[in-house]
């Protein structure tokens, strides 16, 4: 678990004596043993102190569920100066911090796609590698809190599903990943399928769910190929091209708007 933290035994230790933050349960043997509660404390725990918020302070606030109070502002200077060092673990934990204490479509928006913009931006007008490499931790280590992050049940029951998934060559997965977990969180049910998807599992997917939207995601120019949405399209399928590396392409099917907020109103229709 330390490990996995990226923290030592001994801060292990101290939170769970002194201010009761770890295992709560025990084996036979008297080694200790993490419930998914246990570890998103521990993980709520790492991120307040990696945005400079004292140990006993940060326990007072994991326990007390007032982590919600840390300002965006202060977030995203964490989670830029984390991302400089790349310290993944670190950014997963400023990261897996925002989504329960914001939902996932405000860290988005407040949090981490100003601080990606940032980067890129930077790597864009200067050509700095090291803005670069901060662009891929972040993407990297919000992309596994994105899988972290756990989904409520649908409230919408009983309501097709929006399937997501990329082009084949498609490497940007960040954003689609964010809007399938954004719509789930909002109780909209979504399935997100990655990438490298061929059009005969995704035959078989549609059959079996009769998805109400198809998004597919594509980031560049160099990813989007037509061709993908005339064959889902030809199959009758519902589908929706998402992204920049549609524009100024002759799409089938109706593209989603660029905003986060505005494409969940249109796929929670």
């Amino acid at each position: 678990m330390a490990r996995t933290l990226g923290v030592s035994q001994v801060t292990l230790r101290t939170w769970e004596h002194r201010y009761g933050i770890g295992a709560r349960a025990r084996d036979r043997n008297g080694r200790r043993r993490y419930t998914a509660d246990d570890v998103e404390r521990l993980r709520r725990m790492r991120a307040l102190q990696a945005q400079g918020v004292g140990a006993r302070d940060a326990a007072s606030l994991v326990l007390s569920r007032w982590a919600a109070g840390m300002t965006a502002a202060r977030r995203r200077e964490c989670l830029a100066a984390a991302a400089d060092a790349l310290d993944l673990s670190t950014v997963g934990g400023v990261v897996d911090d925002a989504f329960g204490s914001l939902g996932v479509a405000k860290a988005w928006t407040d949090v981490l796609a100003p601080v990606l913009r940032a980067a890129g931006l930077r790597w864009a007008k200067n050509g700095d590698r090291t803005a670069m490499a901060a662009e891929w931790a972040l993407a990297t280590a919000a992309s596994g809190a994105v899988d972290r992050y756990p989904a409520p049940a649908p409230t919408r029951t009983g309501r097709p599903p929006v399937v997501l998934l990329s082009t084949p060559v498609e490497r940007h997965e960040l954003p689609i990943k964010v809007l399938g977990a954004a719509l789930r969180d909002d109780g909209v049910p979504a399935v997100h399928l990655g990438g490298l998807v061929s059009v005969d599992v995704l035959r078989v997917v549609a059959a079996r769910l009769q998805p109400r939207s198809v998004v597919v995601w594509s980031m560049t120019a160099h990813s989007a190929d037509v061709r993908i949405l005339q064959v889902l399209h030809a199959e009758g399928m519902p589908v929706r091209p998402a992204g920049p590396g549609w524009r100024g392409l002759p799409v089938v099917g109706e593209p989603l708007p660029s905003s986060l907020s505005e494409a969940m109103v249109e796929l929670s229709r």
